[in-house]
């Protein structure tokens, strides 16, 4: 009997709450927040379009209600907001609210696979993992936004695409036109075609954000696919923030790659031959990642 539950109840995390309880993944699920009405307004507002749907039990409650959760989903923490200057303040508000939440995870469902929205999301996930959790069972959801924007920006729904972005959730995304595919031929892509497909890429959810203030379905609907893969065990090939141990050369850090999603959480991570500009970029990625972390967390 799959239960799932979703720690934050805002925007983002009603709306992935209400595309997994619609698609009907699980037979519980459970929203914490620390604003309680807020969770409490949102589980009974999603209770109640199920009913000519499925049986889906949706409601809100405290940290003990985490016991037995298969899978937690992340989305609590402060967005960045305009007078914060970089993404460093931004993650040292969010680890200290992340790393909270963690210490009710360890006590009351220590062995839940989780899923990292609270951004910035590739340096959570890191933390996540270092706290203690299993890498296979800490899974960032950002790759698959990302590769879908990328698809979008190729001529999606007119034209059959298949494309991926690895790398950081954010400013060093690394769009693989090594592997582009349209109608199933391969493309190639002259370097100035590149760069306006890259910035169409970076600019999609700023856009989104200016005209509407948050990207919500997106994400909400790539989470879910994500949650559906683990669940129903589909092996499914992702891309998702993984913390690396010498795949793709990188140690010690978490950014997107195509990894295998199964009921194990990250079953294997895909190694991919990238070309001689694309492995660089990624790898270029991962240690700014890496530098950022040890800024805010140095060993000791």
């Amino acid at each position: 009997m799959p239960k799932l539950s979703l720690l934050g109840s805002g925007n983002l995390g009603a709306a992935i709450a209400y595309e997994i309880a619609s698609r009907n993944l699980v037979d519980e699920l459970v929203l914490i927040d620390i604003l309680k009405d807020l969770a409490e307004g949102q589980a009974a507002d999603i209770q109640q379009a199920l009913p000519f749907r499925n049986k889906t039990k949706v409601y809100s409650a405290d940290y003990p209600a985490l016991t037995n959760s298969d899978i937690i989903i992340i989305t609590a923490g402060k967005p960045r907001t305009p007078e914060m200057n970089d993404r460093l303040q931004l993650a040292e508000i969010n680890f200290r609210i992340v790393g909270s939440i963690l210490s009710e995870i360890k006590r009351y469902s220590p062995h839940s696979i989780i899923i990292t929205i609270t951004n910035p999301m590739d340096l959570i996930n890191h933390f996540i993992h270092q706290q203690g959790f299993r890498r296979e069972r800490v899974i960032g959801s950002g790759g698959q936004l990302d590769s879908s924007r990328f698809r979008v920006a190729l001529g999606y729904p007119e034209k059959e695409v298949e494309a991926y972005v690895l790398g950081e959730h954010g400013e060093d995304q690394v769009p693989i036109f090594s592997r582009v595919a349209i109608n199933g031929v391969k493309q190639s892509c002259s370097s100035t075609e590149r760069e306006n497909i890259k910035k169409k890429i970076r600019q999609a959810a700023l856009t989104i954000i200016q005209k509407k203030g948050a990207t919500v379905f997106a994400p909400a609907s790539n989470t879910a696919d994500m949650v559906e893969a683990i669940l129903k065990n589909q092996h499914k090939l992702m891309v998702c923030s993984a913390n690396l141990q010498g795949e793709y050369g990188l140690e010690d850090v978490s950014v997107g790659v195509p990894v295998i999603v199964g009921e194990k959480g990250i079953e294997r991570i895909e190694e991919w031959e990238l070309d001689e500009e694309e492995l660089p970029q990624l790898r270029e990625a991962g240690r700014k990642m890496k530098e950022l972390y040890a800024t805010l967390i140095p060993k000791p």
